[in-house]
């Protein structure tokens, strides 16, 4: 790596408490992840105010789109273990080639998605007849999935870009695009669903257009980001937009198992919702949707810290401190398990008044309530999934664990689910949910084990040994805060040094 690119190394924080200095990585990425909660919370509210119908559709019809998303989101995910594991080895100009083939990816995703909504009638509506939805909800399910299926383009492009900059450690930049397109949606919003300022009002077909017109700001102040002068003279963002098969195949090869593991999760969610929730009519189908938007709210805040565990795990990697990378993952399950079983006990007590302030039907609060007691129940299990695969996705290890969630969701999620609910029927919404609980518990309890397992410690997305000898532990001063750490070109075939690691009791 050249000196130039040593020396424009933008600082890290660094502190002697790695809980400390996981909190300060995550907090933007925890903001950016609840201004995400935040902009699909305003839909599915402002949504919510045409009607228990309405409340019914938005949330399969989310679920579609989503699947759909999944194909693309999922490969272009991996370029945060890409870059991430750049930096670490001291080669962080091999990080903008790999941001930029998310381009690509996402136009491929924009050709299929034209289609995908140019013909949204002819293939929802049997799938929407076979999950017996009302004809009042399966014509909003279209209406309003018509606009938001072209969100897929921009959002697989996000994916990418903002996995570069969480790699890199600088999330302030996917937070404040977040925020942006979010306050683009709430006003879209306001614009077509109300018609509001002289537009034309639109109902829930505005919602679905106003998402993807936010998902596409998001996009667009991303890639302008990606050509600040900052980040080129580090990470080589202006040089490098052009396709390159070699760093395509690597994302593919990492990601496509992340691709195929959201599709087959999401899908055994969509059978869930759309085909198991509605047999017990539109008002459990409402309140299913209601809890979930409350499931986001939990998992959300978790996710960022996974974001940052993700980062802090490639770049230890690159460094070849693996010790590191296992200390890091303890304190982000301490973090995530700690806010999540909070959440679990305020979604427990106070679970009809959450419900009720989406929708005032009795029956939906009733259903709603008795579906938030499962919710509460598997929060901790939830967060040992989120740091667990955020750690193995950190470290590349992508196959098994998608195995595993696909497994795992179709056998508990989907097909037991629809088992339960056909066999007792007595059970009511409890039996569906009870074996959604079971799918959680049994995935968070395996991803542990493959976690400590160490496979990940013999996975090698790189060949060639790292540009830069691993790097010593930081020196603190007065304050606590680290120096920049600068690394040494390391002689050719030296071996890495083994600092000692500063753990907490």
């Amino acid at each position: 790596m050249s000196e130039a690119a040593i020396n424009h190394r933008p600082p890290r924080f660094q502190h002697p408490n790695p809980t400390i200095e996981l909190l300060v990585l995550a907090a933007p990425m925890i903001a950016m992840m609840v201004s995400r909660f935040a902009m699909s919370f305003v839909d599915f509210m402002m949504v919510s105010w045409m009607g228990t119908e309405a409340t019914a559709a938005i949330g399969p019809a989310c679920t579609f789109g989503f699947v759909l998303a999944c194909i693309g989101m999922g490969i272009a995910s991996a370029v945060q273990t890409f870059v991430s594991q750049s930096d670490g080895r001291g080669e962080p100009e091999k990080a903008g080639p790999y941001a930029w083939q998310s381009l690509y990816i996402s136009l491929v995703m924009v050709a299929v998605s034209i289609p995908a909504a140019l013909t949204t009638e002819l293939w929802l509506m049997p799938v929407a007849n076979l999950g017996r939805h009302s004809p009042a909800v399966a014509a909003l399910e279209i209406e309003y999935l018509r606009y938001a299926i072209l969100l897929v383009g921009p959002a697989t492009l996000c994916a990418g870009l903002q996995g570069f900059f969480n790699g890199v450690q600088q999330p302030r930049v996917a937070l404040y695009a977040v925020l942006i397109s979010t306050c683009v949606n709430v006003l879209g919003n306001c614009a077509l669903m109300f018609g509001m300022w002289g537009f034309p009002e639109m109902g829930i077909a505005g919602a679905g257009l106003a998402t993807t017109i936010g998902w596409t700001v998001r996009a667009l102040v991303l890639a302008a980001a990606m050509w600040m002068r900052e980040f080129d003279q580090r990470f080589n963002t202006r040089r490098s937009l052009g396709l390159c098969w070699k760093k395509l195949g690597g994302l593919f090869y990492v990601g496509a198992p992340a691709s195929v593991q959201w599709m087959i999760e999401i899908g055994a969610w969509m059978v869930f919702t759309v085909l198991i929730m509605p047999r017990f009519g539109t008002a459990a189908l409402a309140a299913a949707n209601v809890a979930t938007q409350y499931m986001h709210m939990s998992f959300m805040p978790a996710l960022g810290v996974g974001f940052a565990v993700t980062s802090q795990v490639g770049f230890a990697i690159g460094e070849r401190r693996f010790e590191k990378a296992a200390e890091r993952v303890r304190v982000g399950m301490r973090l995530t398990g700690t806010y999540m079983t909070l959440i679990g006990l305020i979604l427990l007590i106070y679970r009809r008044p959450l419900v009720a302030w989406f929708n005032a039907d009795e029956t939906v609060v009733a259903m709603g309530a008795a579906i938030m007691i499962w919710v509460a129940i598997f929060q901790i299990f939830d967060a040992m999934t989120l740091t667990h695969m955020s750690a193995l996705r950190g470290a590349g290890d992508t196959r098994a664990p998608a195995l595993i969630m696909a497994v795992a969701s179709w056998t508990f999620q989907a097909g037991g689910a629809a088992l339960v609910a056909t066999l007792f029927p007595s059970l009511g919404i409890h039996g569906p949910w009870m074996m959604c609980t079971v799918y959680i518990m049994f995935l968070g309890v395996v991803l542990v084990m493959r976690w400590r397992a160490g496979h990940w410690r013999e996975i090698k997305l790189f060949d060639e040994k790292p540009a830069l000898e691993a790097r010593p532990m930081p020196q603190f001063d007065g304050d606590g805060v680290g120096a920049d750490l600068e690394g040494e070109l390391a002689p050719e075939g030296a071996a890495p040094s083994q600092p000692v690691i500063a753990r907490e009791p």
